[in-house]
């Protein structure tokens, strides 16, 4: 059997694969640059605040509004593709996100501290369901609310 007919069925399967979840797949890679982003601003903010009372605080606010606005402008172009028609539908959809982003910081900062403080989980350890939980949250939230498609109308079909 040639090399070429081995290869034909898997690498079909894979194009199959990526034409089915291609926009859950660029979420995922938007969503860990987004992460690698806020991680490193938290970091870098933190080392040159780290003498001023409450500085992971600080850090954290820095780091979070830094990556919403990146992850904004990464899932709108190279996620979901959407497009806005002047600036009323850009505001509406930009507050859409960012209001979004508050819901699933607060349910995020909510669930830690439960988690944390109420059932004494390790921080780390907490962290890593609550993340998976926000993540797939923040990627309905896209789908379904802020990042639509239009519908099409009956006549233009």
């Amino acid at each position: 059997m040639s090399d070429e007919r081995k290869k034909g069925p898997v690498w079909d399967m894979v194009k199959n694969l990526w034409k089915k979840y291609e926009e859950l797949i660029r979420y995922i890679i938007v969503g860990g640059m987004t992460t690698l982003l806020s991680v490193g601003l938290f970091a870098l903010a933190f080392l040159l605040l780290e003498e001023v009372a409450g500085a992971y605080l600080i850090a954290t606010t820095i780091s979070f509004a830094i990556a919403v606005v990146f992850a904004y402008f990464a899932n709108k172009k190279a996620v979901f593709h959407t497009k806005t028609s002047g600036a009323r539908d850009t505001a509406r959809e930009a507050g859409s996100f960012f209001l979004m982003r508050l819901i699933s910081y607060g349910i995020d900062m909510g669930m830690m501290v439960l988690l944390v403080e109420v059932w004494h989980v390790n921080e780390l350890i907490a962290k890593i369901p609550v993340t998976a939980l926000i993540v797939l949250l923040n990627y309905v939230f896209s789908k379904l609310y802020i990042f639509r498609k239009p519908q099409k109308s009956a006549e233009a079909e």
